[in-house]
């Protein structure tokens, strides 16, 4: 790792963070371990309205989410592809991919590890704490607070 956090923008003092230094590392991890409590996809990604596109939900294989863990902090994911192991291609399909975390998710899920590709890039390991996971490849994201669930 390169010791830098390299971030695509910085508006109204928010950072997008793109790559995961060492500090940055240690503060993540941290997460580990706590239970996801909300998991929101968002119906128009942050690249389409960029590129004034429309993705098709049925072919789509990068998502933009938010991933609410228990203790108060949440993410916003941009351009997350996610893989049902490490050996596969990302899955397709917003139809898809919410069956997948709904699947996973009937015991309970957790982000149960923070690890980093060969680029930086974040990737966050959910599971249900048994055999089950799913891998989250992330081009963007924002960690932020919360102090209320999103209404359904």
């Amino acid at each position: 790792m390169n010791g830098a956090i390299a971030m695509n923008s910085n508006h109204n003092g928010v950072s997008l963070y793109t790559t995961v230094d060492d500090e940055l590392y240690d503060e993540l991890s941290e997460l580990a371990g706590q239970k996801i409590v909300y998991v929101g996809f968002w119906e128009d990604s942050l690249a389409d309205a960029l590129n004034e596109t429309e993705s098709d939900p049925a072919t789509q294989n990068a998502f933009d989410l938010d991933i609410y863990l228990e203790e108060g902090v949440y993410f916003e994911l941009y351009g997350t592809s996610v893989y049902p192991d490490l050996n596969s291609d990302p899955l397709q399909g917003l139809e898809n991919v919410n069956e997948q975390f709904g699947e996973i998710g009937k015991q309970g899920i957790w982000l149960e590890e923070i690890a980093v590709d060969e680029n930086d890039e974040l990737i966050l390991v959910l599971g249900d704490q048994a055999k089950n996971r799913l891998y989250l490849s992330i081009a963007g994201w924002l960690l932020e607070e919360w102090d209320e669930l999103p209404e359904e």
